[in-house]
């Protein structure tokens, strides 16, 4: 051997003998520390050490420490993990001399070290008056196992208390587990059979049943099926959930075998378990189909859509036009969702031999499906006698909307059935004609229909002009309107109103303006009106709205122009809008109208847009308007704050707490028959309520003063609180905040009407927790200075 290999042999043999030497005296180090007056936390760090490195050495000082409770569970827990007897022998002992939880943690070290020498010590404390240490010991029994360990558990199993029954009942399971794995099942299947009893708790009931299942092939079956027809729930589903989770086909056969007598739940198991393997679970699957139980059915439906069998289709539709309504549904979803080789071509075929129910679902399917191809099929059935066989095919045409359809669809508006509903033939052709890449050609086949057609035809084919779209058609349509058939005249100013561009426009406000018919004239307002939106120019929408306005007969006509006019965003729809504001009629949506427009304009023309928030708020606007009136004009530019002010309260409720909930609660200054004391408060813009009413919460306070004015002013009421605040103004209600905030002044706004002379205003303002504060303005609407206004304490005196 080279030189350099016996140096290398040398060094490395050097270094472990000096590992060992310094492992040996690290180990001696904590030994020393067992044995000495360290603290509870010095042991305990030795002992974590010494689990690692511990050797016999470290035994004598280790079981020292298991009788302490302070370090017994250190100590153990590094004699469990040294693979000497001697750390056995010391646990063993120690479980001999202790009691209570000390016990217990020795005993668990013994299970956990799978010591079968201290089974005879455990057997008989599974009989003990400590039943903490008879759990443990069943619990340690469980994991050491053994013919002595399965007995002494078998032998407790029926006299336990039931606060150790769950240990024993685990611990049985875990020997179980044990025998099984060594391969003798006939001793598992010994321990599993006595917990399947009705006493024992369900999981391990289901546990023990598991086992048994998988332990006893012969009797797999057998056990399954006793469990599934059985009167016990938690077995029933664990056998279902069992044969769900199978993949053998011997034993799903075996189930399939038996299918008559499984309930509902056990066949829905072995359906689920069967379909996995493909075509072959088709006899089972009709054999569900046939359940007397709908969920099994309905079951049956949903696999058949999985297993894309054409032969299928027939019992399908079936199911489809007669099952229950969950049946039905799952059985149209399985027709749709059917794909693979001969599935398009069987519903193709069957379509054509079936009932009227089923075919009606078959065309409907058709549709459902996007099968373009099924045009032809489509057509046929769309003269059929049967009403709903028709309708169903037509409305498949509708979905599809096939091109080459036009023709045939026109022939059959041309040349009706008798007694026919027309609307769902007006409904596909229409969908035919949106769907037309050639809208003009589409127009010269409408338009050739039309000629030949009698009054009742040419009024359905005008409805389907505004698919196309196309200037002849345009024109068709107009002519229409101007001829002297009124009803045919409605009709076609109905489809100009849905022209999808605004090119019908100008025709529906000639038609407005000439027409002596009322409801013709309506009509053409209103479609005019709403062409009006397909304008893509703003200025030129504004102008058709102009003219909307001016041509309109009806207060209705009006409104809806201004509700157009609100949708756009330039000055010249405000500048439309501002002068409707004084018609009375029209105030509230020209309000509406101006406001929604001026905020969109109000980054760009602040000086527009505050001059007509002005404008709104001089008038009388309902509270949403003047809250965004006032928003836009941003924050008064004057006007003083309320400063004399008489307070009165706190005022409570036994049980309320928080400042949302004392809102509505009714307090004495609400009540017109109670007499309250009021006093003075400091004048202050911003009344400190926490101030006047030191430490208190959830509570109410009110404050009143009387308003003076030389005469009748429109007015805002700007007002800030902590928290929600209520307003009244001679008695009425002017603004309520049902809140929980901090107080920000003038972050509500309330139009007010002030009469001449005195006013009395009061404020109710609650708090829950936190501050408690309010102030209040009155100015005009504008933002400025109400003239002449002030406040009162002694308001009939100034009367």
């Amino acid at each position: 051997m080279p030189m350099y290999c016996w140096n290398r042999m040398l060094i490395a043999g050097l270094i472990a003998l000096l590992a060992s030497a310094a492992g040996a005296d690290e180990e001696q180090d904590l030994i020393a520390t067992l044995q000495s007056a360290a603290g509870v936390p010095q042991k305990c760090a030795a002992c974590q050490k010494l689990r690692i490195i511990g050797t016999t050495r470290a035994v004598p000082a280790l079981a020292a420490l298991l009788g302490d409770e302070g370090t017994s569970h250190a100590a153990r827990y590094a004699l469990e993990a040294m693979p000497c007897n001697e750390a056995g022998t010391a646990l063993r002992q120690a479980a001999r001399t202790t009691s209570g939880l000390v016990q217990a943690g020795l005993i668990d070290s013994l299970g956990w070290r799978g010591d079968r020498e201290a089974v005879p010590q455990l057997a008989p404390l599974l009989a003990g008056a400590d039943e903490t240490v008879a759990a443990a010991a069943a619990t340690a029994l469980g994991r050491i196992g053994g013919r002595a360990a399965d007995a002494a558990l078998s032998a407790a199993r029926d006299k336990s208390p039931p606060s150790v029954l769950p240990s024993i009942l685990e611990g049985l399971l875990r020997c179980g587990e044990r025998l099984r794995a060594e391969g003798d099942e006939s001793a598992a299947a010994a321990l599993y059979r006595p917990l399947l009893a009705d006493r024992f708790p369900a999981h391990f009931r289901v546990a023990a049943w598991r086992g048994l299942v998988q332990t006893d092939a012969a009797g797999r079956c057998e056990l399954v099926t006793s469990a599934l027809t059985g009167a016990d729930g938690v077995l029933r589903a664990a056998a279902a959930q069992g044969i769900r989770e199978s993949s053998d086909p011997q034993v799903i056969e075996a189930y399939v075998a038996r299918w008559a007598a499984l309930p509902a739940e056990a066949q829905l198991a072995v359906m689920d378990a069967h379909r996995r393997r493909g075509a072959e679970a088709l006899p089972t699957v009709r054999a569900a189909a046939a359940s007397p139980h709908p969920a099994v059915r309905v079951a049956a439906w949903h696999a058949l859509a999985e297993l894309n069998i054409p032969a299928t289709i027939p019992m399908l539709a079936q199911a489809a036009a007669h099952g229950e309504p969950a049946e039905r549904d799952a059985a149209r979803d399985a027709l749709t969702q059917m794909h693979g080789p001969g599935v398009r071509e069987a519903l193709f075929s069957e379509v054509e031999s079936l009932e009227p129910p089923a075919k009606t679902e078959l065309l409907r399917v058709l549709g459902e499906r996007g099968e373009s191809e099924a045009a032809s099929v489509l057509l046929r059935h769309a003269a059929a006698e049967a009403e709903l066989v028709r309708a169903a095919a037509l409305e498949a045409l509708r979905k599809l909307a096939v091109e080459a359809a036009l023709g045939p669809l026109l022939e059959l508006v041309v040349k009706p059935l008798p007694g026919a509903d027309g609307e769902p033939l007006r409904r596909a052709l229409f969908a035919v004609c949106q769907a037309c890449r050639d809208k003009n050609q589409a127009t010269v086949l409408v338009l050739d229909a039309m000629r030949g057609a009698a009054v009742t035809e040419r009024r359905q084919l005008l409805t389907v002009m505004n698919a196309l779209g196309t200037d002849q058609a345009l024109s068709a349509v107009q002519n229409a309107a101007r001829g002297e058939d009124p009803d045919l005249a409605k009709d076609a100013v109905r489809v100009l109103a849905d022209w999808p561009s605004a090119a019908a426009a100008p025709g529906l406000l000639e038609l407005a303006a000439r027409s002596d018919d009322a409801t013709l004239h309506a009509l053409a307002m209103r479609g005019f009106v709403r062409l009006t939106a397909h304008e893509p120019n703003s200025a030129q929408r504004i102008a058709l709205l102009r003219q909307a306005l001016t041509a309109a007969r009806r207060t209705e006509e009006k409104r809806q122009a201004l509700g157009q006019l609100g949708q756009l965003t330039t000055p010249d729809a405000l500048e439309a809008v501002l002068p409707y504001l004084a018609e009375d009629g029209l105030r509230q949506e020209a309000a509406t109208a101006a406001v929604s427009v001026a905020e969109r304009l109000a980054g760009s023309h602040p000086e527009l847009v505050a001059e007509a928030a002005a404008r709104l708020l001089a008038l009388d606007q309902s509270a949403d308007i003047v809250r965004r009136a006032t928003a836009l004009r941003g924050k008064p530019k004057s006007g003083s704050f309320l400063r004399q002010w008489l307070v009165c309260g706190p005022y409570r409720q036994s049980g309320i707490s928080g400042a949302e909930k004392l809102f509505s609660i009714a307090f004495g200054p609400e009540k017109a028959d109670e007499n309250v004391p009021w006093r003075a408060v400091p004048p202050a813009d911003m009344v400190d309520l926490s101030g006047i009413f030191p430490g208190q919460t959830d509570c109410v306070a009110y404050l009143k003063t009387w308003v003076i004015v030389p005469q009748d002013s429109a007015a805002l009421l700007l007002v800030g609180s902590d928290d929600g605040i209520q307003a009244w103004l001679n008695g009425a209600v002017v603004h309520a905040n049902n809140t929980d905030r901090p107080a920000t002044i003038d972050e509500d706004t309330a139009p007010i009407k002030l009469n001449k002379g005195p006013n009395l205003l009061m404020l109710k303002v609650t708090q829950g927790a936190g501050g408690w504060s309010a102030c209040a303005r009155i100015v005009r609407p504008d933002g400025e200075t109400l003239p002449g206004l002030r406040c009162d304490l002694q308001g009939e005196a100034g009367r």
